[in-house]
């Protein structure tokens, strides 16, 4: 199952991964601030109060030690730590965060001559003032931030929609089963949309107008080619059997059976041709159709027209009978197809005809196709080998007619060894 990968769920992702991003620098910064705070300005605010005692200690012995809200110092004579609070006696100069009562207050030490000054520093009434004046600004800029984020992805989508929209309506439009003249776009085209999808939505009105008149000019065109076609190819299947039923020398009367063939295989393909030119939704009527009846009648005919030499064995193989709802013209002429390559492409052999589940199987014994050949064959106006009769349309109408009618088309094939067609008729 593939994952959605639309434009908003590309939009959620930017807003996720940029709210993710702006927490996590957020984040760092705070910390950032914190141990520059500590490492860097409090230390250096530690070793100027240290700097201006010794200063005023010197114009005057007894100047008190610094004793503010958050700054207390302690001084050490001649190695009297008396009043030296117990657990920043051992403390040597330098700085470190002592544990004392419910606090960690950060303590810097400085000798000078016999003297050792202790400045403690409890920064508890400095971290009220900067969460009040550092972390609750931060935080409303933050929410400023991600409300301002929200906002735009809103309008973002807002501003998206009808080209969403658009892409929607192109998904569920199903070009083989509707005409092209139904596909209503008119609201994306009306003044007040967006100028690009405006712009995309008539080129697409355009395009589908043009490409809809273009296969209608096709069918029509076939339609009446085809309809034309008939009545010469008429008069000459007539005349082939008035000129059958005279004498004639062996020589003359091959090829008046092989102009009698390819006549009813050009028949044949008008009938296949006028069937292709009907609008998709306008397919022939189903019904009730006896596949295994069918078979042997078409295997019947086939042996008539392109087996009468008996140069292949036509074989039916019906485990079971199988009788499916659907086009009994359109069966017809796929399987006949089938049949007829089968036996134009076996120079000896067999032909077997396998109705077996819901599906009809034909191989043959003959020359077989190799991965290209194969992939050629099933092309309009191809032909793998040039020794057999047809016109290259034959398996490429089979295809068509499969996706058509929703029948599953499969191929095999061996060069040399022969070919497999199976059609399943009923998935």
């Amino acid at each position: 199952m593939t994952k959605p990968n639309g434009i908003y769920q590309k939009l959620i992702r930017v807003f996720v991964l940029q709210m993710l991003f702006i927490s996590v620098i957020t984040v760092l910064g705070v910390y950032t601030a914190a141990w520059i705070v500590e490492k860097v300005m409090v230390k250096a605010a530690l070793e100027g109060e240290a700097l201006h005692y010794w200063t005023w200690a010197a114009q005057d012995p007894n100047h008190p030690t610094p004793n503010t809200d958050n700054l207390r110092g302690y001084l050490a004579k001649n190695g009297d730590f008396s009043q030296v609070p117990a657990e920043i006696r051992a403390m040597q100069p330098g700085y470190e965060r002592v544990h004392i009562g419910e606090s960690n207050p950060l303590v810097y030490v400085e000798d000078q001559g016999d003297q050792r000054l202790f400045l403690v520093f409890d920064e508890n009434s400095v971290g009220k003032l900067s969460f009040y004046f550092g972390v609750v600004p931060l935080s409303l800029a933050l929410m400023v931030i991600y409300v301002s984020a929200w906002i735009a992805y809103r309008l973002s989508r807002r501003t998206l929609s009808p080209l969403v929209s658009l892409a929607q309506t192109m998904r569920s439009f199903d070009g083989k089963r509707n005409n092209f003249a139904d596909l209503q776009l008119d609201e994306y085209t009306a003044l007040g949309v967006n100028d690009e999808v405006r712009i995309l939505a008539k080129s697409l009105q355009e395009f589908t107008t043009r490409l809809q008149q273009q296969l209608t000019r096709e069918r029509e065109f076939t339609r009446d080619v085809s309809h034309e076609l008939r009545t010469p190819l008429a008069v000459i299947s007539g005349s082939l059997e008035l000129l059958q039923k005279q004498s004639h020398t062996p020589l003359q009367q091959r090829a008046l059976e092989r102009m009698q063939v390819t006549t009813r295989d050009m028949q044949s393909l008008i009938e296949t041709l006028l069937l292709l030119a009907r609008e998709e939704n306008q397919s022939s009527p189903s019904e009730p159709v006896a596949i295994n009846e069918l078979v042997k009648n078409l295997m019947a005919q086939v042996e008539q027209t392109h087996n009468s030499d008996q140069h292949v064995k036509l074989l039916c193989i019906e485990p079971q009978r199988l009788t499916i709802q659907a086009p009994r013209q359109a069966l017809v002429i796929v399987l006949s197809n089938l049949i007829r390559n089968a036996c134009n492409y076996t120079q000896q052999g067999s032909v077997t005809v396998l109705i077996e589940g819901n599906a009809v199987e034909v191989r043959d014994t003959g020359m077989g196709m190799n991965a290209e050949q194969l992939e050629l064959a099933q092309q309009a106006f191809q032909r793998v080998h040039q020794s057999g009769d047809g016109y290259g349309l034959g398996l490429d109408i089979v295809r068509r007619l499969c996706e058509r009618y929703g029948w599953q088309l499969s191929m095999s094939s061996l060069l040399g060894q022969g070919t497999r067609v199976r059609v399943q008729l009923v998935n």
